[in-house]
């Protein structure tokens, strides 16, 4: 039971960080720990709490199970860095399983103990919640309504489909010169919805935002205007191209995949092209994106070209906090959003930096916990996070 491979822990790690993994593997990874032999610290009632000492202590006794298990013949097939980072990658599940995990070899099990302070019953992860605003000033709460047709907006019957996801169908294109009337979808802090509009254009639209679309597309542009953040899949139309306003920022698509972060508190405005090609205007000057890149606007306007972590990127799209390299208040921004919640720095701001992902439907304790491995600590108090150094 205890004799898995390298590729096998990676795999197991990745599926504990995801939230995937099933009582069986999970059972299996900590037969697999349990097994290991006792590492050279020594484990005392203080260091069994000590971070540092418990990261160093499993570190060692993780890399040299792996390379053990790999002696023989799948070591020798297994770089260098990829066992590293399986090593990486098991040591972050420890802390992440739930609330704060240590080890106790000399009980030969993996143990959970809560901590008191992190423990919130006020902060909850985000979930598929939004506001529709129709033309006539009618507010829908969405996530009040069932499945099904919700209104009528001239040729488009809005649909409510599965959680989370509401479609524009239009049976015919408005006649030419027809007013133009346009709803508002709006997320708020700890929300996410999905959205389809009358072009067949998908949106995903990320906590704290707004869409303001027309329920029909008519003219030489399909034109909508964003806050906040969204992921665009457009369908191609190449007589009509598709426009996103954001702010004093434009981007322009025939048919693309492009991510677009425009958070009031955030420094810059972020274009982001997966597939196809965007023109982005800024006020100097406009640029074209290929893909891989991403296009960054300052609050003068100017635009600034460079390679993307596509990953990093639509991670929040695909239910995941990354980050690469990121300091404190980046991360807040993005937990705060998510988690509804107020984030104070008594003490200053810490200089830590942040490196790996985070499942966005772990609760608000394990997500803290595992930033605390950085040596950053946190009180929860209501909805406010205290950030101490």
């Amino acid at each position: 039971m205890s004799d898995l491979t390298p590729e096998q822990i990676s795999l197991l790690a990745d599926k504990w960080l995801k939230g995937t993994i099933s009582r069986e593997e999970k059972e299996l990874f900590e037969a697999w720990y349990n097994n290991m032999p006792e590492g050279t610290v020594e484990w005392t009632d203080e260091t069994i709490h000590s971070g540092q000492a418990l990261r160093q202590h499993l570190l060692q006794q993780i890399t040299q199970r792996i390379k053990d298990e790999g002696k023989g013949g799948l070591y020798q097939r297994l770089p260098l860095k990829q066992w590293r980072m399986a090593a990486a990658a098991v040591l972050l599940l420890l802390f992440s399983a739930g609330g704060y995990l240590y080890l106790s070899k000399r009980q030969g099990k993996l143990l959970s103990s809560p901590n008191n302070a992190l423990t919130a019953q006020h902060i909850v992860p985000g979930s598929n919640k939004a506001t529709l605003t129709l033309a006539n000033g009618t507010v829908i709460a969405l996530e009040d309504e069932k499945n099904g047709v919700l209104s009528q907006q001239g040729n488009a019957k809005i649909v409510k489909l599965n959680s989370g996801q509401l479609a524009y169908n239009t049976a015919r294109q408005p006649s030419a010169g027809s007013p133009a009337a346009f709803n508002t979808l709006s997320t708020p802090r700890g929300g996410q919805y999905q959205l389809t509009l009358a072009d067949g254009t998908v949106v995903w639209l990320n906590a704290a935002s707004s869409l303001t679309f027309p329920t029909a597309f008519s003219g030489k542009e399909r034109g909508v205007t964003l806050s906040g953040e969204a992921y665009f899949e457009i369908a191609a139309n190449a007589s009509q191209p598709f426009i996103v306003k954001v702010g004093n920022m434009q981007v322009k698509v025939l048919g693309t995949h492009f991510n677009v972060m425009a958070y009031g508190d955030e420094q810059t405005m972020n274009t982001t092209l997966l597939e196809g090609a965007v023109k982005v205007s800024g006020a100097t000057r406009e640029v074209l994106l290929q893909p891989g890149q991403q296009v960054r606007m300052d609050q003068a306007g100017a635009l600034k070209v460079a390679a993307a972590n596509l990953d990093e990127v639509i991670a929040w799209k695909n239910g995941i906090f990354s980050f690469n390299n990121a300091g404190i208040e980046e991360v807040m921004r993005q937990i705060a959003r998510w988690y509804d919640a107020e984030v104070v720095y008594p003490d200053g701001i810490p200089q830590d930096r942040f490196q790996g992902e985070i499942n966005r439907n772990a609760d608000i304790g394990t997500v803290l916990k595992i930033l605390e491995t950085s040596g950053v600590k946190f009180t929860v108090q209501g909805h406010k996070i205290l950030v101490q150094p």
